[in-house]
């Protein structure tokens, strides 16, 4: 009675079970190389996106540096590089001084076409919010950007173009007067609320293949004098 028992209990652990473990095991075993391969998917995919943020960012780059070259050719009143005498239609009122900037001459403010002006209690130090709240449309902006090639190029060509041929964004620009009154090398000189011969900031932004996507948004300031 014994070893009849003794032989259920042995034949308790044989092939049925077995199948049974190997069963568990290659389930797990599948599970691990589920799970490897959804990571390895999700690696891709956010190195994939952040090479076309780089790409992106690298586009609007170019592109802003473009509208930066734009806005000096704006301010000596030429047609861009490439562009024939006549083939732009430059402002009709030349940048002369501080006329014209500012609506209406307020301060901190931008004109309909892209000249601002300062705070003078601000001077020497101003400050970028004011300008880049007009380019991105932010809250309280008073004033207009001017549209890459308004000024400088013709109707038919002020489209920025990825390097696949595709139209991007159009950047934009405004100009602003500094009115720093000379002094020595470099900014060493004064700031003063009246000045005949004003130094411009330039603040352009540009954006890359996704246009409608910020964070490829690049914005860019160069210093500019008519040396008048």
């Amino acid at each position: 009675m014994d070893k009849h028992v003794n032989r259920s209990r042995l034949g308790a652990g044989g092939p049925a079970s077995q199948q049974g473990a190997a069963l568990i095991v290659s389930l797990l075993l599948l599970a691990i190389v589920m799970l490897l391969a959804t990571a390895g998917w999700q690696m891709g995919t956010q190195e994939e996106r952040m090479v076309g943020q780089q790409r992106d960012r690298a586009i609007a780059f170019e592109a802003a540096e473009a509208t930066l070259r734009d806005a000096e050719h704006d301010l000596m009143g030429t047609c861009a590089s490439g562009i024939a005498a006549g083939g732009c239609t430059p402002r009709v009122m030349l940048i002369n001084g501080e006329t014209g900037f500012g609506n209406a001459g307020a301060e901190n403010t931008c004109s309909p076409d892209g000249l601002c002006l300062g705070v003078t209690a601000e001077r020497p130090d101003f400050s970028s919010r004011m300008p880049i709240a007009v380019l991105t449309g932010g809250a309280g902006a008073v004033g207009l950007p001017v549209e890459y090639g308004t000024f400088t190029r013709p109707v038919t060509d002020r489209d920025i173009r990825s390097p696949g041929g595709a139209n991007l964004w159009r950047p934009r620009y405004v100009i602003e007067s500094l009115c720093y009154a000379g002094g020595g090398q470099g900014m060493t000189g004064s700031f003063v609320a009246s000045c005949p011969s004003p130094i411009y900031r330039i603040t352009a932004v540009a954006r890359g293949m996704r246009q409608t996507d910020e964070a490829s948004e690049v914005i860019l300031q160069s210093f500019f004098s008519l040396g008048n």
